[in-house]
C-alpha cells in the first residue's frame, strides 16, 4: 500500500487551509469540520459520516496510542478515497485546537439535519430546545444529555452556536454526530409545536409549576433559555397555545441565581425520563 504523504512545513497551504476549518466561517465556507481526537474520530466514523482526510502525527499518537498512519486506514476501515495524512508535531500542534493534541484529527462533511427529515412526533417525542446558547460547550452538553435522554432532536432556536464547533464536539462526547441538531428562529420552532400538537415546557425562574409537578409524559418539548435573561414572553404563551407548563427549579443559592443551561436540561430531561419510565 503507498505510504502516507508527509508534509512537515507549518507553512503547506494544505495546512493553512485545514486551520480555517477551526472558525465557524471557514466550516461553512468549506463545508467541512475537524473532528480532532481518537474518540471523536472513531465516532464520526461509527456515525457513517463521510471523511475526506485523516491527520496523524505519529509521535504524538505514540505517547498513548498504538496507532500509526500506515494503520489508521485498517483501524476505522477507510476506503481508498479516503486520504491519510501524515505531519510532523511542528504541523500537528498548529492545526490542532486542544492544548494537549492526541495526534489525530478527520476532515469530515458536516450532519445535514433538516426538521423535516426528523421521524413524526408521537406520544413517545421528547425534544430538546436551546434558546440563545452562546457558548458551544453548552450546546454540546445539552445534546450529550438529549441523547442520553432518549430524545429526537436538539433545536438550537435563536442560536448562531455551531454544533461543529470543536468545543461543541468535545463536549458532547461526539453525541453531535448522531443527534439531530436543528438550527431554526424561536418563532419557527414555536409554529412547529403547535402545529404538530407537542406539548412545550418552558424553563423559568418564576415559572408557576415546579418542575417535578408537571407532565412530561406524551409529546413534549423542553426549552431551555439562555442563562443571562432567560426565556421571553414568546415562550410563556406558547406553554399556553400547547397546553404546556412554564416549570421551575427550586434552588436554595444564595450567590448564584440560576444553573447552568446544560444542568437545568439535565435536570427537567431526566425527571422526564422517570415520568415516562413510571408510567410504561
Amino acid at each position: 500500500m503507498q505510504e502516507p504523504t508527509v508534509i512537515t512545513s507549518p507553512q503547506n497551504p494544505r495546512v493553512k487551509a485545514l486551520v480555517k476549518l477551526r472558525d465557524q466561517r471557514g466550516r461553512r465556507k468549506a463545508d467541512r469540520f475537524i473532528a480532532e481526537g481518537v474518540r471523536e474520530v472513531t465516532r464520526a466514523i461509527g456515525a457513517g459520516l463521510r471523511v475526506e482526510s485523516v491527520w496523524v502525527c505519529e509521535s504524538l499518537l505514540s505517547r498513548d496510542q498504538s496507532l500509526t498512519p500506515s494503520a489508521a486506514r485498517q483501524e476505522w476501515g477507510l476506503g481508498v478515497d479516503v486520504e491519510v495524512v501524515a505531519v510532523s508535531e511542528q504541523v500537528f500542534k498548529k492545526i490542532a485546537y486542544v492544548q494537549e493534541p492526541e495526534g489525530v484529527l478527520a476532515v469530515c462533511e458536516p450532519p445535514a439535519w433538516s426538521i423535516e427529515a426528523l421521524p413524526q412526533a408521537s406520544a413517545s417525542t421528547l425534544d430538546l430546545v436551546a434558546v440563545g446558547t452562546e457558548k458551544p460547550g453548552n450546546l454540546g452538553a445539552m445534546v450529550r444529555t438529549a441523547d442520553l435522554a432518549g430524545c429526537r432532536c436538539v433545536i438550537a432556536a435563536g442560536s448562531a452556536v455551531d454544533a461543529m464547533n470543536p468545543n461543541a464536539i468535545r463536549a458532547s462526547t461526539g453525541a453531535v454526530f448522531t443527534m439531530p441538531t436543528v438550527v431554526m428562529s424561536e418563532d419557527q420552532a414555536i409554529d412547529y409545536f403547535i402545529a404538530k400538537k407537542v406539548r412545550v415546557l418552558a424553563a423559568m425562574v418564576d415559572g408557576s409549576v415546579d418542575h417535578t409537578q408537571a407532565s412530561y409524559t406524551g409529546p413534549c418539548a423542553i426549552v431551555i433559555g439562555p442563562e443571562d435573561k432567560g426565556l421571553s414572553e414568546r415562550w410563556r404563551i406558547a406553554t399556553e397555545k400547547t397546553g404546556g407548563a412554564c416549570v421551575r427549579i427550586a434552588t436554595a443559592g444564595r450567590a448564584a441565581d440560576s444553573l447552568n443551561a446544560s444542568v437545568a436540561a439535565g435536570v427537567l430531561l431526566f425527571e422526564a425520563v422517570r415520568q415516562r419510565s413510571i408510567k410504561q
